[in-house]
């Protein structure tokens, strides 16, 4: 009976190990996918954050040379050479549509919003990685957008100014009508207000965008020594 009793805890204990044993191995499994699945993750943002960084650099240039042009026309006011600036092009643009266009903010972030949307980015762990993921996609692209839409609210105001006072300046560049508009625009205060505000708008996105890139190179740095 004895025998019998300890062969049957015997077979009992070989099979709770062995159920225990499967159960190590499928969780050793699953935790081994999971870390390559976030491995994968942080490699591919690593990857997107590079041309992000590329991007933004490049839509800085453009917003900085868009203020130097009207930093420009604000140091000359009253004593502008018009003559010089009829025929002038800026990217292709003309004079009054690079004073009064706005730069749309479209940043390469389809990696991020496919790895948000299938639940890779909810199993990262790294408490520090995920405050730099959600700084970078989230809170810093959510001031700079708001920093955009408030620019094309100006864009559309001074749009208007034009249309009702100075028409000419929505046609031909090359007509003598232009010209003459665009003297009598060059000598108008409320345009002067105008671009003024809208020059301080840009300084304003520029920095936004230096603090965006810098945030942007500290999560690159992050993720690559996590994934070394």
């Amino acid at each position: 009976m004895k025998n019998l009793f300890a062969r049957g805890g015997i077979e009992f204990l070989a099979v709770l190990l062995g159920i225990s044993g499967s159960l190590w191995i499928e969780n050793n499994r699953e935790s081994n996918l999971e870390n390559e699945q976030i491995y994968n993750t942080l490699y591919s943002l690593k990857e997107e954050l590079v041309t992000l960084q590329e991007y933004s650099e490049r839509y800085k240039g453009k917003i900085i040379r868009d203020y130097n042009i009207c930093d420009n026309i604000l140091v000359n006011w009253g004593n502008i050479d018009i003559d010089s600036l009829v025929n002038q092009k800026f990217e292709g643009r003309n004079l009054v549509l690079t004073i009064k266009a706005y730069r749309a903010f479209h940043p390469p972030i389809s990696i991020f919003n496919s790895l948000k949307s299938d639940g890779s980015i909810g199993l990262i762990k790294n408490p520090n990685i995920k405050m730099k993921i959600n700084n970078v996609y989230e809170v810093s692209f959510s001031h700079i957008q708001e920093g955009v839409d408030n620019e094309r609210i100006l864009y559309q105001k001074l749009n208007e100014y034009i249309i009702l006072n100075y028409p000419y300046l929505l046609i031909n560049d090359d007509s003598n009508e232009y010209k003459e508009a665009l003297r009598e625009f060059l000598n108008d205060e409320i345009a002067l207000a105008y671009i003024i505000e809208k020059n301080s708008m840009r300084n304003f996105l520029a920095n936004l965008i230096s603090r965006y890139m810098i945030r942007v190179n500290d999560l690159n740095l992050l993720i690559d020594s996590h994934i070394k």
